[in-house]
């Protein structure tokens, strides 16, 4: 029985691959960019099937093709997270695939394991994973993983904030949400270090990071 139900998911991931092939044939899914996953036209099949992996099979038993293509189609739902947030009721199955997507290049995965990690009620060594997701490369992942982390790992939080502020390896734009996101989750932490990050904030005088740092002084965030 277990094979039929992991058959099933490996046919709709196929038809996934396929209809992307067709649809935007030789571009991996960071060219195409955008919002371009909705407009699959069988969505539903593909989270039923996905379900059923949850419900039906044990995560020990997943072998590495499978756990593969359920990282991919949680990487390609990025815009709902349906599949994410089924996977967090299932802290057996989040485990598995959230080691799978840190190891993997599924940025749209990565990003939603680390948002979703306070949410499921998983091993202490699995939310540790939150500091590895904080040194990713990719910026949404990465700050991401920060604003998850005053809520697993408290303690790390002002450590990665010099290294979040002072991170000039994005444009202009991005580095500005870097900053905002330090200045969030040390709010969230009440780090005696907000203060000076609230300073500079109004020193570098960028318009978003502006708007933070006066909400957080109004108490408003």
């Amino acid at each position: 029985m277990a094979k039929g139900i992991r058959e099933r998911l490996l046919e709709q991931a196929i038809k996934f691959h396929q209809w992307q092939e067709a649809t935007y044939p030789g571009k991996t899914a960071e060219e195409i960019g955008g919002e371009w996953e909705v407009d699959y036209p069988y969505w539903n099949d593909t989270y039923s099937a996905f379900c059923h992996v949850l419900t039906q099979m044990d995560a020990e038993t997943a072998d590495s093709v499978l756990l593969d293509e359920m990282v991919y189609l949680i990487a390609r739902d990025n815009e709902a997270e349906g599949f994410i947030q089924e996977t967090t009721s299932h802290p057996k199955w989040f485990e598995y695939l959230c080691r799978r997507a840190a190891a993997s290049n599924e940025s749209e995965a990565k990003w939603q394991f680390a948002a979703y990690l306070p949410e499921c009620p998983c091993r202490q060594e699995v939310k540790d994973m939150i500091l590895d997701f904080a040194k990713d490369p990719n910026e949404y992942v990465s700050r991401r993983a920060l604003l998850a982390m005053p809520a697993l790992r408290p303690d790390c939080v002002e450590q990665f904030a010099p290294l979040f502020w002072e991170r000039n390896c994005y444009s202009l734009e991005l580095q500005e949400y870097q900053r905002i996101a330090v200045l969030v989750s040390l709010d969230a932490i009440h780090s005696g270090l907000l203060p000076q990050y609230l300073e500079q904030a109004k020193q570098d005088g960028r318009r978003y990071l502006l708007e933070h740092a006066e909400r957080i002084e109004g108490g408003l965030l």
